[in-house]
């Protein structure tokens, strides 16, 4: 959970930097109503959805990894790639590094 801790406060981090940046190099200008209060309530809003965010992506690793410990990570994938093939088009599939299983 520090780990999480880390990279969400170096996100937040990142992000306020080049807000500032930008303001302060004029590529916001003076027509463009955003004030301090607005963008630092988007920026809490998004940092509190971004760490929502990772906490859902690492309970489904967690789910994820308790079905490759019942049932075997090589039949966990070969559900995984049928479903895949069912939903994906062929594009979507080679994007993933799948490929469309040959008729």
């Amino acid at each position: 959970m520090a780990e999480e801790d880390k990279s969400a406060k170096s996100l937040e981090d990142f992000v306020t930097e080049h807000y500032n940046r930008q303001k302060e190099d004029g590529k916001m200008d003076a027509t463009e109503e955003i004030d301090d209060k607005r963008a630092l309530d988007f920026f809490s809003r998004a940092m509190s959805e971004s760490r929502r965010m990772n906490s859902e992506v690492a309970k489904s690793e967690q789910k994820l990894a308790k079905l490759h410990a019942e049932l075997g990570k090589d039949k966990v994938d070969a559900w995984q790639r049928e479903h895949a093939a069912e939903v994906l088009t062929p594009e979507q599939l080679r994007h993933m590094g799948l490929q469309p299983a040959s008729s």
